[in-house]
């Protein structure tokens, strides 16, 4: 059985949360339709991953434009946009980080608000983590409002870090666990999705 890190968020979140619809979150798994702003998340994934350290300028990417008025300047490595996975027992968990940096994992994030309690809280960050021997995750936050269809202003900048600690691993290994108990359930298709499908 496989699972993007991303996935196994969702199912954290979907958890803990009293309102969630059972059938609304197993259409999510299953067809994954991103919204108009994770769309404009993933074109200005690919702006920065093309960018050349320190070098933040006003874009356009997969037909969405971005005004860049914060001053931002980004030490990128030259390690981005690596995928790796790791089994946690009969589970593989698939991600791919947008810059490894010795041992710290970065991921750029784009947001209408700034929240660090949602990224804190969060298990991306620890299965990041172990899944790439880190021991260090930073989060590059870019708040952005669209000002015209397609058309998005970046007007704001953050970062978060956050820490290896000892009983990361195991906690990783329950959500897991819990997460294959649920699929086996809700979705034992996914018993023999493959791991291309993660790509």
């Amino acid at each position: 059985m496989l699972f993007r890190v991303s996935e196994c968020e969702a199912f954290r979140q979907f958890r803990e949360d009293d309102e969630a619809e059972l059938p609304a979150f197993l259409d999510w798994l299953r067809n994954d339709n991103p919204s108009q702003a994770m769309r404009a998340g993933t074109a200005f994934h690919d702006v920065l991953e093309h960018a050349r350290p320190g070098e933040l300028a006003s874009a356009e990417s997969q037909g969405f434009k971005f005004i860049v008025e914060v001053d931002v300047e980004l030490a990128l490595s030259p390690i981005r946009e690596v995928r790796a996975s790791r089994q946690y027992g009969g589970v593989t968990v698939t991600g791919k980080l947008d810059v490894l940096d010795g041992l710290r994992v970065e991921d750029h994030k784009t947001t209408g608000r700034f929240d660090p309690d949602r990224y804190l809280s969060g298990y991306q960050w620890r299965l990041y983590l172990s899944i790439f021997g880190a021991q260090l995750f930073r989060w590059n936050v870019f708040e952005m409002r669209e000002v015209e269809p397609m058309t998005y202003l970046v007007h704001k900048f953050h970062t978060l870090e956050q820490c290896r600690y000892p009983e990361m691993e195991r906690d990783c290994e329950r959500l897991v666990a819990e997460l294959e108990a649920f699929a086996l359930v809700h979705m034992p298709e996914r018993e023999h999705y493959a791991l291309d499908a993660a790509a």
